[in-house]
């Protein structure tokens, strides 16, 4: 048997090995577990883009009328790109985006003729919108293949641990977009369709065409004369909104011109909270809003915004029941803010969004198809729920710790002061 002092020497000599052992091998054991993450969301990501490919084919081969060569199309489809205008004299950018916008409009216009082409309007607008979906994650799939493929080629661990750390919200992001895709191949309303929802539960009247994929109606509403403008529907359409308000703007005694959108809700806010606001509640890039804006400047009339909060997950995502409640509230305040006009004045009322699933007047949209949000528990590993037990109980005696000693300075007090 090995004396004690040759066994604990033996013990350090072994320990120092594998001390150094870990040093060398811990941080390649790392960098490959991360990209092998990485390679799991980036194979999720290209797994959405082909089932993004089924999905168009299959809506195009029930609505049109051509059965092959569809799917080529379609994957060629989705690597289309827009290359943004020259901003270094910024004078007359919008212009150059309004004209790159439109056609690039007209491009997707055009595929989906080709693809189906004896469609109606309302699903040659769907399956424009899901050519532009499918683009999206086509190229947030290949974004994410690059910098996998960046990580491997350079075997740098810190790009590794930045990348994948967004993984998590890239990954939420693609699922949602996913969701989105096919609530529209089935012609039912996403997050984003909650202002032209707002729109048509205001339209009684006849919708007329105002401008490019745009409709408005005359409606009485609190004894003062509102236009109702939103897109076209129930297409995926989004209009040239700007355009139709400029319209009607200069050709009406307008008082006032109130917008309603989604919009992006912080964390911890409650999704369909209905906020007021002023300036244009419209998520373009500026062509449109620019004009909404001039269109206000040019009367000299108040821009409001009526915004429905939501989170971007929940924006592409189809319509969940919090965002379909908050449509009553959004339209008392609409009304609130139309008695605050003189009654001899006209009111512009947007409702901006994608219009899928969504019709022209109230009667189209007196039942409109939505999601029961599911609440997922969160599950954490059985050490997390430990620790998290620990911080509870501790912040709890901080507290009572508190309480006592402001208990005993209000006693010492009322002491001093019997006194």
């Amino acid at each position: 048997m090995l004396p004690q002092a040759q066994l604990w020497q033996g013990f350090q000599v072994l320990f120092t090995l594998l001390f150094f052992a870990l040093i060398i091998i811990y941080p390649r054991y790392l960098f490959y577990r991360l990209v092998a993450d990485m390679e799991e969301v980036a194979e999720t990501l290209e797994a959405y883009t082909n089932e993004a490919v089924d999905i168009i084919t299959k809506v195009c081969l029930e609505k049109g009328s051509i059965r092959t060569g569809i799917k080529e199309r379609v994957q060629k489809t989705l690597d289309f790109f827009l290359i943004p205008p020259v901003d270094l004299d910024p004078y007359g950018i919008l212009k150059k985006l309004e004209h790159l916008f439109d056609k690039a409009e007209d491009k997707f216009h055009s595929i989906a003729g080709e693809i189906a082409p004896e469609c109606d309007r309302v699903w040659n607008a769907n399956i424009v919108s899901l050519l532009k979906g499918g683009v999206g994650i086509n190229t947030l799939a290949k974004m994410v293949r690059h910098y996998v493929e960046l990580v491997k080629k350079t075997n740098n661990i810190q790009l590794a641990m930045i990348l994948q750390m967004n993984m998590p919200i890239i990954k939420k992001i693609a699922e949602a977009h996913m969701a989105g895709i096919k609530a529209i191949s089935r012609g039912e309303p996403i997050g984003d369709s909650v202002g032209p929802l707002v729109a048509a539960r205001l339209m009684k009247g006849e919708a007329k065409e105002v401008a490019r994929d745009v409709v408005y109606s005359e409606e009485r509403i609190r004894d003062r004369d509102v236009l109702v403008v939103k897109a076209r529907g129930p297409g995926a359409t989004l209009g040239k909104i700007g355009d139709a308000v400029k319209k009607l703007a200069e050709a009406n005694d307008v008082a006032k011109i109130i917008t309603v959108d989604a919009s992006l809700k912080m964390e911890g806010e409650p999704t369909g909270k209905v906020s007021e606001g002023i300036g244009a509640a419209i998520g373009d890039p500026g062509p449109e809003k620019a004009k909404i804006e001039e269109a206000a400047l040019a009367k000299n009339v108040p821009l409001e915004a009526i915004a429905i909060k939501m989170s971007l997950e929940e924006a592409i995502s189809p319509m969940t029941k919090e965002i379909y409640l908050a449509v009553p509230e959004a339209i008392r305040r609409i009304k609130e803010s139309i008695a605050s006009v003189p009654e001899d004045k006209k009111v512009i009322l947007v409702g901006v969004g994608n219009t899928c699933g969504i019709g022209n007047s109230a009667s189209e949209v007196e039942e409109v198809a939505y999601r029961e949000e599911e609440k997922e528990e969160e599950e954490l590993p059985a050490i997390d729920r430990f620790v998290k037990k620990l911080v509870e109980r501790q912040k709890r005696a901080e507290k009572r710790a508190r309480e006592r000693e402001e208990e005993m300075k209000r006693r010492a007090k009322a002491a001093k002061a019997r006194q």
